[in-house]
């Protein structure tokens, strides 16, 4: 029998707008009435995740399982990035638009107006304008921008987020990861960006953890992805899912291959496991 429900959000839980609409708030909603738990397990920051009325009543895998959060939003858990190694990135890449995300906060060392600018030259070919700057009016309240090196080493760093397009060199970045594959680790959630964690954070290791604090067996566990960051949560848990519009990693690593995410494939799944749970 399943108590504990973990989802992936974009290309997963939410609908083909990136959004948790009123289907989904209702569903998240069923389960907890069914007497489950519901987590959220995405690469997103706790201040980007909106599940609306649901949102009170889910808990919360944030930064690729850098962060834990209760329903009221308040941190269990925070796995940050080592000063000494933070500090060597600072200094190796002062020339590269890093993003350093604390568990709730995101800080940049230049201002706001860049960091849409270089956003928005990154996305240039989004195919919706008027969603891409209404995701970026969303984001950049949440950003501290000007952050001298020093201001930034004084935080947390959970996630470190690097955003590119198709003709950009990487080659210093990927170097550098390499040699310190025992301290970091990279796990993007799809192509054109860098999600840089402490090595050995990943989602898989958060929904355990909040299993075990929630005293829930791994085989009372369902987890949802689609992307490269859940490939290790998708291969650690017996059942795991995935939306036939997954990547063929996440195919591969799950368990098993339900229909299209925009389908309401996932919530529709969940709902439907806790049917047939009941019948046993």
């Amino acid at each position: 029998m399943i108590r504990l429900f973990a989802s992936d959000l974009d290309g997963t839980l939410l609908n083909e707008h990136h959004e948790c609409d009123e289907k989904i708030e209702k569903g998240i909603q069923r389960i907890i009435d069914a007497g489950k738990i519901f987590t959220v397990a995405t690469g997103r920051g706790i201040k980007m995740v909106n599940l609306k009325k649901a949102g009170d009543i889910s808990y919360y895998i944030c930064l690729n399982g850098a962060a834990v959060l209760d329903p009221k939003k308040q941190l269990l858990h925070c796995e940050p990035i080592a000063k000494e190694v933070l500090s060597k990135i600072m200094d190796v890449f002062e020339d590269l638009n890093l993003e350093y995300v604390s568990w709730n906060k995101v800080y940049s060392r230049i201002d706001k107006e860049s960091v849409l600018r270089y956003r928005k030259n990154v996305w240039k070919e989004a195919e919706n304008d008027s969603w891409l700057d209404r995701f970026l009016n969303n984001i950049i309240v949440n950003f501290e921008c000007l952050q001298s090196k020093e201001e930034i080493l004084q935080k947390d760093i959970c996630k470190i987020n690097y955003h590119f397009s198709d003709d950009t060199d990487t080659s210093r970045l990927d170097d550098f990861l390499k040699r310190y594959d025992d301290k970091l680790v990279n796990a993007p959630s799809g192509d054109g960006i860098y999600e840089i964690t402490k090595n050995g954070v990943n989602k898989a290791s958060a929904v355990s953890w909040l299993a075990d604090f929630l005293n829930i067996s791994k085989e009372e566990v369902a987890v949802y992805g689609d992307g490269g960051n859940d490939i290790m949560m998708l291969s650690s848990f017996k059942h795991s899912y995935t939306p036939s519009t997954g990547s063929i990693e996440a195919k591969e690593a799950a368990s098993q291959i339900i229909g299209p995410y925009e389908d309401y494939s996932v919530i529709e799944h969940i709902l439907n496991t806790i049917e047939e749970d009941k019948k046993r």
